[in-house]
């Protein structure tokens, strides 16, 4: 019985484990893209660039998709 509830602890705790590492991936590529259309609004010269919010839904639609 004592094996078991380990075993229980240890697997929840590797699971939980990744689910962080997977919502800091997210957080990451997230970032990223901000980043990128941060860039693309320089480079434009622009507040708003339908353009550029094109890509950044685009690139966070793709780190969606990472999950």
């Amino acid at each position: 019985m004592k094996l078991m509830l380990a075993s229980l602890a240890i697997f929840g705790a590797f699971t939980v484990g990744g689910q962080r590492i997977e919502l800091a991936a997210a957080d990451q590529c997230v970032a990223q893209c901000r980043s990128a259309h941060n860039q693309c609004r320089l480079a434009n010269k622009a507040v708003s660039s339908p353009q550029c919010d094109a890509q950044l839904q685009a690139c966070i639609d793709r780190c969606g998709k990472g999950r």
